[in-house]
């Protein structure tokens, strides 16, 4: 009898895990035979993309996808120049409408300043209180009244007409039950008392953080969060504890001194809550140049290991890369172009050349690079990245050459520019024989980068004759 009740109970807990599932279908004529990933942002700082899965329509235009889901978020699907996000529930199934197919050109591919077009994705079995109208519905009111209206709520306190709005929008939706639409309303709302009492740090903080569940998953929780806390060191803190944090980020043990001097405001108790406030003000000073790069690394490395909770461990992880990305002796980002990998170039210094074949100073520097080959090849290797618009102009140029040196198109890997920061060609990068950057920023051919490789060529001809 009891190992029946045990495996009955089994069945049960499988049932309900089974149970925590998202639907997503539909029919998109326009994307037969595309394979589309389903993705949602790791943390809301630093927007680091994860991909729960992928799904393939099929030639109808059909397509149906279900993934394992314990908490109502925001995902989003990239979809040529769209960038479509969605909220889901637990065991919610959504019925949707894809915009009408519009891919990267490959102008758009190539250009390091693209942006995606943001757009809600529309529901088709989205009834009154569902949660995507629901928040669609409530934003565009929102945002209507605050764009028409905004010298009327700044500074404006009790009589701002904010106050009123908000008690006529919490009337109107009274209907939504939904815990997460609710919270949502209710910071999104938070920011009119932010416009209206912009002075007043702590009034904000008591009403809407203090003993208050964190929700990193609620974009209207995040946003009031970061408009509260983004200049916290710098700003509130700094006023309050100007010296004492002046002594704390001198500390070898910066972040335990840090964390003591904000345990003893009621707000900052609760260690989880503490630590994020740490984690994100140490971030935004470094950007601030508030404090050094190796200050932050510290603080945050900390955090990492004192972290009880995992996303504060993730946050501190995501904003240590993120600092240290393309920085000197960090690793440089991972490539593979056809033949033409990362790993390939282990052992030696690669110097790593953004460019596009049809611009005049990225041809001028080819004939400079071509003498830089000749002269340090046997220490250096050279590998440029064509990313130009018109690949047949490419081909045909190239054909008119003879250049020693591997001039690969970008292709699909457009994720490159992002990776390595390209705003502009041609862009260089130095990365030493173990795969970290030397140099995010290299000299180009026609800027003295010659003394560098005379350094680099020298260096490994005394290691070499150490070893005879």
């Amino acid at each position: 009898m009891k190992k029946t009740i045990i495996f009955v109970l089994l069945a049960f807990l499988s049932q309900f895990c089974f149970a925590q599932q998202t639907t997503i279908k539909g029919t998109a004529p326009s994307y037969a035979g595309k394979t589309i990933e389903v993705k949602y942002h790791q943390d809301p700082f630093t927007y680091h993309e994860n991909i729960i899965g992928s799904f393939k329509v099929d030639e109808k235009g059909n397509f149906s996808y279900q993934f394992d889901n314990k908490t109502t978020r925001l995902v989003f699907l990239p979809l040529g120049i769209y960038k479509a996000f969605l909220y889901v529930e637990p065991n919610g199934e959504y019925q949707l409408r894809f915009p009408k197919k519009r891919e990267l050109s490959t102008a758009q591919l190539v250009n390091p300043y693209f942006e995606h077009e943001e757009i809600m994705l529309g529901v088709i079995n989205d009834p009154k209180t569902g949660i995507n109208r629901s928040i669609r519905q409530f934003d565009d009111q929102l945002d209507a009244f605050i764009n028409q209206n905004f010298h009327k709520i700044y500074r404006r306190k009790e009589r701002s007409l904010g106050i009123d709005f908000a008690k006529q929008i919490k009337k109107q939706f009274r209907f939504q039950k939904n815990v997460f639409f609710q919270e949502y309303c209710k910071y999104r709302l938070a920011f009119l008392e932010y416009l209206a009492y912009p002075k007043q740090f702590t009034r904000i903080e008591n009403q809407y953080f203090n003993n208050q569940k964190i929700q990193l998953n609620n974009p209207a929780y995040m946003s009031l969060f970061k408009k509260q806390y983004g200049n916290f060191f710098n700003g509130y803190l700094s006023q309050k504890e100007g010296i004492a944090l002046s002594k704390a980020f001198e500390n070898k043990q910066a972040f335990e001194a840090i964390s003591s001097l904000l345990k003893k405001y009621p707000a900052y108790e609760k260690a989880s809550f503490r630590k994020l406030i740490i984690a994100n003000a140490t971030f935004d000073s470094y950007h601030r140049k508030f404090i050094s790069k190796q200050k932050a690394l510290d603080i945050l490395n900390s955090l990492q290991q004192n972290a009880a909770t995992k996303y504060n461990q993730q946050i501190s992880k995501n904003f240590i890369a993120s600092i240290s990305h393309l920085q000197n002796n960090s690793a440089a980002p991972n490539f593979k172009i056809g033949k033409y990998d990362l790993a390939k170039y282990k052992g030696k210094y690669l110097y790593l050349n953004f460019c596009n074949t049809q611009i005049l100073p990225c041809q001028q520097d080819f004939k400079e690079i071509e003498k830089l080959k000749k002269q340090f090849g046997k220490h250096i290797e050279f590998l440029s990245i064509a990313c130009d618009f018109n690949l047949i102009k490419m081909h045909d140029y190239l054909k008119t050459q003879n250049f020693s040196w591997p001039i690969v198109p970008l292709g699909k890997e457009h994720h490159l520019l992002k990776d390595y920061k390209i705003k502009a060609f041609p862009k260089y990068i130095l990365i030493d024989p173990k795969g970290n950057i030397e140099s995010a920023n290299a000299p180009g051919p026609r800027e003295n980068i010659q003394m560098q490789f005379i350094k680099i060529a020298r260096d490994i001809q005394r290691i070499e004759y150490k070893k005879k």
